[in-house]
């Protein structure tokens, strides 16, 4: 995998919600297709990759915002209250 354009080290939950540990969430241009992205969930019990397509991954960029902007506004309000 080429060099991850994003890096982020987060809290993820896999399988079962009491199991929450560090991890990384990288993404990348694949090395064997540059016209593909690599998004990479790894931790301790290894690491997850999926290929996208850019529209795909635009997809997943757009919900990701939308879904950060409501997260944003619905703490504004609850601060507010």
């Amino acid at each position: 995998m080429s060099r991850p354009a994003i890096d982020l080290e987060t809290d993820v939950t896999r399988d079962r919600p009491l199991t929450q540990e560090e991890a990384k969430i990288q993404v990348a241009l694949c090395d064997d297709d540059p016209s593909q992205l690599m998004l990479s969930v790894g931790g301790n019990w290894g690491v997850t990759f999926a290929e996208l397509t850019p529209t795909e991954a635009r997809a997943i960029a757009t919900a990701l915002e939308h879904t950060a902007v409501r997260a944003a506004a619905a703490t504004e309000v609850s601060t507010d209250e």
